[in-house]
């Protein structure tokens, strides 16, 4: 574990050019005592809202690019992994899961606390879902992708309102999460839509809003009660990863699914490099100790059987992946780190966390003509998915 009194903050929203972020829940102090969140010492009003890629706010980003192969020509690797024929994105809307349950009752609103204006709305379950598609994840990629995403981003939503509902934190003002559509945080609204979308504007609109009723017809459940669909941009090109090398405690449906074919995204990979003087400034900007040789400032000694780094010896302190990826930007945790000519050079593979669903994997799978039913539960093991009911 970390040492006491490194001050790294949790993670911001990735900035991602052409590429999606990772979503996890924002939540109170109280509501993430028993998971992994060793950031340090914050201060009690930054502890009270962390942002932990685990238990529900959708982080907004910039669509992926469609860089994505689109399967021509499949090498001996994509075959086997997902053999099949081609075909259409899936218009059922026939029970999915011959073991789900009959039905669960779903909410008509949320209740969001708009982080800009400091209020909390009452905004529509389809405007959100519709939102929260058109935020996460480009119109253009495939249908069942977005139903997929959708999916997910419904069922978080209603992990988090029945939790702070029970128990509402003070900090949301009786929200049932905050989001910032401004930021493209959460969701956005149509306005922003049509600025982002420009002349595509209604083909987009009416693709996304399609793939939001589609969306809204199940819940992901895990025995019978909604999940927390983590989800992330592209994996580090083997499996997910395992919740319990995320965050405290492993999750029975979160746990690793192969995700190989994520190594033909666009952003797959990805380089950084930082000068000495650069490094040595991070470092010592959270009291780290470097010492006179920097070949010895940073090692690698722990990664998961994903590829994950767990554990990194930085100056006199050991860090979680997550730290070190946090004090110096980078998109995953699955990095090398070599010393050179007075640079460090990261080699880093995908973007997030690791954990759920792979947004590029969706599409991938998508592409490939499987539904959103097989993509959800790919990447959520063990899970149902539930027909919907309004109260």
């Amino acid at each position: 574990m970390p040492v006491e009194g490194t001050n790294i903050p949790p993670a911001a929203p990735d900035a991602v050019p052409s590429a999606c972020r990772e979503c996890c829940p924002t939540l109170s102090a109280a509501e993430v005592k028993s998971m992994k969140a060793d950031w340090g010492l914050m201060g009690g009003a930054a502890a009270a809202m962390l942002v932990i890629p685990l238990l529900v706010l959708l982080w907004s980003g910039t669509p992926l690019g469609t860089g994505l192969v689109q399967n021509d020509g499949q090498n001996p690797q994509q075959v086997q992994i997902l053999p099949g024929d081609r075909r259409e994105p899936s218009n059922s809307t026939e029970a999915p899961n011959e073991n789900e349950r009959e039905s669960i009752s779903v909410l008509p609103t949320f209740r969001i606390l708009n982080e800009t204006t400091g209020k909390v709305e009452e905004v529509p379950a389809a405007d959100y879902v519709a939102g929260a598609i058109a935020a996460e994840m480009p119109a253009s990629y495939e249908e069942d992708a977005l139903i997929a995403q959708g999916m997910a981003a419904y069922t978080n939503a209603h992990y988090l309102a029945a939790l702070r509902r029970a128990d509402p934190p003070e900090e949301l003002k009786g929200a049932d999460f905050s989001a910032d559509p401004s930021k493209r945080l959460g969701y956005i609204t149509e306005d922003t839509m049509k600025t982002m979308w420009g002349d595509h504007y209604k083909e987009y609109h009416q693709k996304v809003t399609k793939a939001a009723e589609k969306a809204m017809q199940y819940l992901i459940t895990y025995e019978g009660q909604p999940i927390v669909a983590a989800y992330f941009a592209i994996s580090a090109g083997q499996t997910t990863e395992d919740a319990g090398n995320v965050w405290e405690g492993s999750l029975p449906y979160l746990i690793p699914a192969d995700s190989r074919w994520d190594q033909e995204a666009a952003g797959y990979h990805s380089t950084v490099t930082i000068p000495t003087a650069e490094l040595r400034k991070k470092l010592t900007s959270q009291s780290i100790l470097t010492g006179q040789r920097p070949a010895e400032w940073l090692k690698i000694l722990a990664r998961s059987e994903a590829g994950y780094v767990t554990a990194v010896q930085a100056g006199d302190r050991v860090l979680t992946g997550q730290q070190l990826r946090t004090l110096l930007g980078l998109r995953s945790t699955a990095f090398t780190v070599e010393y050179q000519n007075e640079l460090f050079t990261f080699d880093v593979l995908g973007y997030g966390h690791g954990v759920g669903l792979s947004q590029a994997g969706a599409q991938y799978m998508a592409q490939l003509g499987k539904s959103y039913k097989e993509i959800l539960l790919h990447y959520y093991t063990g899970t149902a998915l539930t027909p919907t009911r309004q109260k």
